[in-house]
C-alpha cells in the first residue's frame, strides 16, 4: 500500500538526512525495488545511489519510469518520478525525536555497510526499527551484520525477511548417538536451518511476504 515515506542516509548516533516519497511503499515492495535500482541503474555503487536519492524529493520510485502527461516534471531514468510540489526541503533529524508528520516508513542507507535499514512509525509517535536488509543478498539464511550504532553489538539478520535479532536457536544431543542436532529459526517469517551429524544442514526459506490472510486481519503497530 502506498503511503508517505522518507528515504535517505543514516549518520552517527541516530541522525539521518532524508527526502520524502509521496507514494512510498511497504518494505516488501520497496526493498526489492531499491535493490534493482542499485544494481541496474548505479552498478552497485551505493554512494551514487544515496546521492541521487538525496538530490530531490520524490513522487515515487521506479526502475523504468515512463513520461506521463499529467506529471509536470520529466522522470529520472532508472530512478523514478520527482515530486511535483514546489517544496524541495531536505530533512535532517534524529531517530530519537518525536514524529510530527504522516510518514509511515523511513528507509535509511548505510553505504559503507551496503545496508538498508527500515523503520516504521508507531502509535507512540516514535520510529521503531522494523528490519535490516543487505543490498546484495547472500545465500546464507542468517548473517552477522555490523552494529548500527558505533561500539554496539553485532546483529544477526534473517536474509529472507530482514528481521534483526529475532532468532531462536535450540541445540540438543543428537539421536544419531554423537554430536548435536541444532535448529535455528526466524520468529518473524519462520525460515529455519536444521543440522545433524549425519545429514548436515537442511535450510527452509519461507515465502516472504507471507500469503495474504483470508480474514483481512489489520496490520498492527503503525499509525
Amino acid at each position: 500500500m502506498s503511503t508517505p515515506a522518507l528515504i535517505g542516509v543514516a549518520a552517527f548516533r541516530g541522525r539521518y538526512t532524508a527526502r520524502s516519497i509521496q507514494l512510498g511503499e511497504d518494505p516488501e515492495v520497496l526493498v526489492p525495488l531499491l535493490r534493482r535500482i542499485w544494481t541496474d541503474t548505479f552498478g552497485r555503487d551505493t554512494d551514487a545511489l544515496a546521492a541521487a536519492l538525496l538530490a530531490r524529493n520524490w513522487w515515487s520510485l521506479a526502475v523504468n519510469p515512463k513520461p506521463r502527461r499529467w506529471h509536470r516534471q520529466p522522470p529520472i531514468a532508472g530512478l523514478g518520478y520527482p515530486a511535483v510540489t514546489g517544496n524541495d526541503t531536505i530533512r535532517q533529524g534524529s531517530l530519537r525525536e518525536d514524529l510530527d508528520g504522516f510518514d509511515e516508513w523511513m528507509y535509511l542507507l548505510r553505504p559503507d555497510q551496503r545496508l538498508l535499514v527500515v523503520y516504521e512509525a508507531t502509535v507512540h509517535g516514535r520510529w521503531l526499527r522494523h528490519s535490516v536488509h543487505h543490498l546484495d543478498p547472500v545465500e546464507d539464511l542468517f548473517v552477522t551484520a555490523p552494529a548500527l550504532d558505533e561500539g554496539g553489538p553485532e546483529m544477526t539478520v534473517c536474509t529472507v525477511c530482514g528481521a534483526v535479532d529475532e532468532i531462536d536457536h535450540v541445540e540438543v544431543p543428537s539421536m544419531a548417538g554423537y554430536g548435536h542436532d541444532t535448529a535455528t529459526s526466524c520468529t518473524r517469517c519462520g525460515s529455519s536451518v536444521a543440522t545433524d551429524p549425519m545429514f548436515g544442514a537442511h535450510l527452509t526459506r519461507k515465502p516472504w511476504p507471507p500469503h495474504a490472510p483470508t480474514t483481512g486481519d489489520a496490520k498492527g503497530g503503525s499509525r
